[in-house]
């Protein structure tokens, strides 16, 4: 019973030390929440990309953004909704992969681990996909009319 108890310990506090998993494919958009229903009165949520001041929020006010972070990195890509303070992010990029944290100064203290995965085959891998599959089914028709052609059935 104690190593049950001490495993569930563990858990626990494993899952806050790394944080919340979150896979999105490329070019879509992902809300990371907070977890709040709403924003206290004179509170301020932070959000960071690693150790970089991507955002603040205050309940009803209009979101500020740093947008010179990270290069302009996520210029014009960030929404922050000022009564849960959750982030979202869209036409997310594989670089955009990463540890986002999110606080407050009193309770709040949340970690995503952020994993964006490619959108699929690239339209140079799609062509030449097509082509193979074209030059596939000539050379098998083609090996038809030569078999016919060779036997002498060819009209």
């Amino acid at each position: 019973m104690k190593n049950i108890s001490l495993f569930f310990v563990f858990c626990v506090f494993m899952e806050g030390v790394f944080g919340d998993s979150v896979s999105v494919t490329e070019g879509k958009s992902v809300t990371l929440n907070t977890g709040l229903s709403e924003i206290k009165t004179d509170e301020v949520i932070e959000w960071r990309f690693g150790e970089t001041l991507l955002g603040r929020v205050r309940k009803a006010s209009k979101p500020t953004f740093d947008e010179d972070a990270l290069d302009g990195k996520f210029k014009g890509r960030l929404t922050l909704n000022n009564q849960t303070g959750d982030l979202t992010i869209s036409n997310i990029k594989i670089t955009d992969s990463g540890e986002y944290k999110v606080s407050n100064k009193v309770d709040l203290s949340k970690t995503f681990n952020v994993t964006v995965s490619g959108s699929g085959l690239s339209p140079g891998a799609i062509a030449g996909i097509v082509i193979a599959v074209i030059a596939a089914v000539g050379a098998a028709v083609g090996g038809v009319v030569y078999g016919y052609w060779k036997k002498g059935q060819m009209l």
